[in-house]
């Protein structure tokens, strides 16, 4: 008992270590409004209005049917080259036709786009964009995270956060964040563009990617230390099946080399 209790602890210390960052993003709970359709500190708010339905809080900023692609982004400033930064977000999806939903988020160098992956038709490897230029899950039209970890490449200062919605889509977005991770653990042993997805799993599949195809050994424990599901593979990702687990609350952990990334993983 006293060695789970201890594994317990050990996981849920890696699970929230990047909390203790910092936060970079202004309003990411979207609490505050200017007016009804402009949550404050926002660079762009493309057709949003102010909705009750949140994941967390008293509010999120939902985007109703349109004919266009509609954008939520935030430009931030002071950006470190080499420093270790990670991205997240809620959403929820209720209407549309599966390309509903994504991220698009590109390093800046003063007014220069910089691209996570060098060059701005490299998107199907990008994590910041789409990821790897796709479209979130629709997840059965429940709340969802996205996250990602990156490292800021040279000569860059600056990061602009956008979020997505395409046409035709009922989407919800709540609890974004962008936080400069300050963990030695995160910063240096961290998972390029580590990411997986959805979370929470409902069909019993998710997918593992990264910013590398090097090998990586995928682990899930119960929330007591036992391994109950494990697997390895090389390239920059795969869709997982983990239909042998019982539905419930997980810890995902995957290495990669010399580095490790953990979460917590879903299943329903």
């Amino acid at each position: 008992m006293k060695k789970n209790y201890i594994f317990t602890l050990l996981m849920t210390l890696c699970l929230t270590g990047v909390s203790f960052g910092q936060e970079m993003l202004l309003n990411g709970g979207l609490e505050n409004w200017d007016d009804d359709t402009s949550p404050t500190s926002w660079t762009k708010a493309e057709v949003l209005s102010k909705s009750t339905d949140a994941h967390s809080g008293s509010f999120s900023a939902k985007r109703d049917v349109q004919s266009k692609t509609k954008d939520l982004g935030q430009t931030i400033t002071g950006i470190v080259p080499g420093e270790s930064y990670t991205v997240s977000f809620w959403y929820k999806v209720t209407a549309g036709d599966d390309e509903d939903a994504r991220i698009w988020c590109t390093w800046k160098n003063g007014s220069t786009t910089v691209y996570h992956t060098g060059t701005s038709n490299n998107a199907s490897t990008d994590v910041l964009r789409g990821p790897e230029n796709g479209y979130l899950d629709n997840n059965g039209g429940v709340w969802s995270r996205h996250e990602v970890t990156v490292t800021a490449p040279a000569g860059v200062d600056g990061f602009y956060y956008e979020v997505r919605s395409y046409k035709n889509s009922v989407t919800y977005w709540d609890d974004l964040s962008f936080v400069k991770n300050a963990t030695a653990s995160v910063k240096n042993n961290a998972i390029e563009g580590f990411t997986t997805y959805p979370n929470p799993i409902t069909d019993k599949k998710f997918t593992v990617s990264s910013s590398s195809s090097d090998t990586k050994q995928v682990a899930v424990f119960s929330v007591i230390g036992k391994k109950v599901f494990f697997t390895s593979f090389s390239g920059l990702k795969k869709n997982l099946d983990v239909s042998g687990i019982n539905s419930g609350v997980y810890i995902l952990k995957v290495t990669e080399g010399a580095k490790t990334s953990t979460k917590k993983l879903v299943i329903r």
